[in-house]
């Protein structure tokens, strides 16, 4: 009997995912004290539900009946550490990576938890939070579908008036960093290879234009610095010109790719957004002068990130 009460929870069980949400429930505050266990809770819960995914489906039951994605929001707020908010983050990045049933993802973005979560006010000057954050918008993003889609949308009169989703993760398009720009691009696309007529609507429409006019200009601009950088490597080169050099051609590669795709994701409107946008503001301007009616002086453009 004795022997049978010290005997460790096994960690993939639903006993020690009650466990962890019952701890979790006691929490009033995170602070230094408590901080590694939240930490390793919200950590551990993740593991045992993608377990339970391809074992038992009474752990997901558990997950939804006790409503633990609801501690989840209870904990962000409640908490001022940014190394819950990571962890969180990476939580929910890994469920919605893994998680395979239906019915799991649907219940994930349904009660506005993952609405919440996007549009939460994050401190975004912690770079590794800014990170996980962006990589949570992508997980979501890679999971929409003709279904989940509607579950993230704020709509009146079948009309979409609302999408955290797209919204919060265009703000990050133009980031010094590349590999939070990628990312950013593939949530995008993802976005529009979905194919809802109302969504597509959505991401045509004033304000939301902006964003492509604002990826010519930054294309441009990609265009002017290497241009300034080849002629600054002629007059005085240096051992990392070369490197340089390759890096912005890269990037200019990347962002041709990202135009091509885009236009090529089967919505005539965004094609078209897309190539007037090219012709005005690129083309014309800087390759065909000669056509134009009157001298475009071209300005370089600072984006913020």
């Amino acid at each position: 009997m004795w022997f049978s009460f010290l005997r460790p929870r096994d960690r993939f069980s639903l006993v020690e995912l009650r466990h962890l949400t019952d701890q979790l429930r006691k929490i009033q505050i995170v602070n230094d004290t408590n901080k590694d266990f939240v930490v390793e809770a919200l950590r551990s819960i993740a593991e045992i539900l993608t377990y339970g995914d391809q074992h038992d489906p009474s752990f997901f039951e558990f997950f939804m009946e006790k409503q633990v994605m609801a501690e989840f929001v209870r904990i962000l707020r409640v908490s001022k550490t940014v190394t819950v908010s990571v962890q969180l983050l990476q939580t929910m990045s890994i469920m919605i990576q893994n998680l395979k049933s239906e019915q799991a993802i649907y219940y994930l973005f349904s009660n506005e938890y993952v609405n919440y979560l996007i549009t939460y006010t994050f401190d975004f000057q912690h770079e590794e939070l800014l990170s996980y954050y962006i990589s949570f918008l992508r997980a979501v993003s890679g999971k929409l579908n003709q279904h989940t889609i509607s579950l993230l949308l704020k709509t009146e009169n079948d009309v979409v008036v609302s999408f955290p989703l797209y919204v919060e993760g265009i703000k990050f398009a133009f980031h010094e960093e590349n590999m939070i720009r990628t990312a950013v691009r593939s949530l995008t696309l993802n976005v529009y290879h979905v194919g809802d007529e109302s969504v597509n609507d959505y991401v045509v429409s004033p304000p939301h234009t902006e964003y492509f006019s604002k990826l010519v200009s930054f294309f441009q601009k990609q265009c002017i610095d290497l241009s300034a950088m080849v002629l600054n490597t002629l007059e005085s080169p240096s051992p990392d010109s070369g490197g340089k050099l390759f890096s912005a051609v890269d990037g200019i590669e990347d962002t041709l790719y990202y135009f091509s795709d885009v236009i090529s994701a089967g919505i005539p409107d965004i094609g078209r957004l897309v190539t007037d946008h090219i012709l005005q503001n690129l083309t014309l301007p800087l390759l065909l002068p000669s056509l134009c009616s009157e001298t475009v002086n071209v300005q370089p453009i600072t984006f913020s990130s």
